[in-house]
């Protein structure tokens, strides 16, 4: 029988330092029944001479060209040109481990999985690569792998996600305006399509980190949506029913993006953050004792007056220690 298509995905915007290795990583998996869609968002860099040039030596690579907007409907211009049984997503920036794909066919192939999660390498320069957690699972249901997610043992990165195209056909929003965390909306909505989740063992990518890498720093306006996505995820939840079923875990991940937000020096809604934390921990006090040292610090400060609690985070920003 003939090995089933896999349709790899990139979106690419102003990549030009990038992408060429990327795109090459693709071409050389070993795994041969691949079409590379890449949807140049519109870049104003050399990222479209970058891949004309190597679409002219493999006609596996397709390449839609559209005006700049936003890596959300830049992956689902990607979503809806393929034509594959499998979706394999890939940012710009990171590279595939070779023979990736075929290990992720294989495992959705045996188990007839609608997705496959697997581990990837945290890249950083003059670093060794880290081993992201490595998924201690067989086989999941949606609400149990996104409980792991919530808890912070699996991850709704969509690249690191192996996707059966069928699941594109359920109804699927895009939030345009959010690109940080925009993965974490899409997964959200897959995972509770899937009938079965199951786990590639070995790495499959690298996820490289870099100095203008969206995730490496935060800017307001991306902080702004990262808050937003937090906030559409519960809504959704809410909307199919899940949200108290997945109350503490929802909880776990208010607690950490309070933390994230303070991290990144913005305390716009620290105050009102404390507020639901006080709540959480009467609901839930085994949650306090996952705080450091010093977020105890600025918890309690917090709880004696917003005033005290914001003091102490001027003074550890003062002190570079957040």
């Amino acid at each position: 029988m003939e090995s089933p298509l896999v349709s790899i995905i990139i979106p690419v915007y102003n990549s030009e330092k990038y992408v060429e290795e990327s795109i090459r990583s693709a071409l050389h998996q070993t795994y041969r029944n691949i079409e590379i869609i890449i949807v140049n968002d519109g870049s104003t860099d050399n990222s479209p001479q970058i891949i004309e040039n190597l679409q002219r030596q493999d006609n596996r690579i397709i390449c839609i060209s559209k005006s700049n907007q936003g890596l959300p409907l830049a992956r689902k211009t990607g979503i809806e040109k393929a034509s594959g049984k499998y979706i394999q997503h890939l940012d710009a920036d990171d590279t595939l481990i070779n023979d990736a794909i075929e290990r992720l066919v294989d495992r959705a192939e045996e188990t007839n999985a609608d997705i496959v999660s697997a581990p990837f390498f945290f890249c950083y320069p003059d670093k060794e690569p880290i081993l992201s957690a490595n998924i201690p699972f067989i086989e999941f249901t949606g609400i149990a792998y996104y409980r792991a997610i919530l808890d912070e043992k699996a991850y709704w990165s969509v690249w690191s996600n192996f996707q059966k195209r069928s699941l594109f056909q359920h109804p699927i929003e895009t939030v345009a305006d959010i690109s940080l965390g925009e993965d974490a909306i899409l997964m959200t909505q897959l995972i509770f399509y899937a009938n079965k989740i199951v786990s590639e063992a070995a790495p499959i990518l690298n996820y490289n980190r870099y100095e203008n890498s969206m995730t490496y720093k935060i800017s307001h306006s991306q902080y702004t949506q990262f808050r937003a996505c937090r906030d559409w995820i519960k809504n959704y939840l809410e909307k199919i029913g899940l949200k108290q079923t997945l109350k503490k875990e929802l909880t776990k991940m208010h607690l950490q993006s309070t933390f994230d937000g303070i991290s990144w020096e913005y305390f716009d809604h620290t105050r009102q953050d404390m507020r639901k934390l006080e709540k959480s921990f009467a609901l839930y006090p085994d949650l306090k004792s996952t705080l450091t040292r010093r977020q105890r610090k600025i918890f309690a400060s917090y709880k004696i007056s917003p005033v005290l609690g914001y003091l102490r985070l001027k003074y550890y920003q003062w002190k570079k220690k957040l």
